[in-house]
């Protein structure tokens, strides 16, 4: 069974980058999948570590982004 990691976030208004640290421990690569939930914008990942992972948006709404992070098999 593969670790994993859930959460939601708000993407505050004004900011186009930010930073989600994960709280479980992870000793292989990870998959991220972002999702907004209020708005339909477009939301990248930038650098995905297995610690954190860092996110870019286009627009300067506040948005509300649900997020998985699932640990690779060995």
């Amino acid at each position: 069974m593969s670790n994993f990691e859930n959460g939601r976030f708000t993407f505050e208004e004004n900011s186009t980058q930010k930073t989600i640290n994960l709280t479980k421990q992870f000793a292989n690569p990870v998959v991220v999948k972002v999702t907004p939930v209020n708005k339909n914008i477009n939301i990248y990942l930038t650098d995905v570590q297995n610690n954190y992972f860092i996110l870019e948006k286009n627009t300067n709404e506040e948005v509300i982004v649900n997020y998985i992070v699932i640990e690779s098999e060995p």
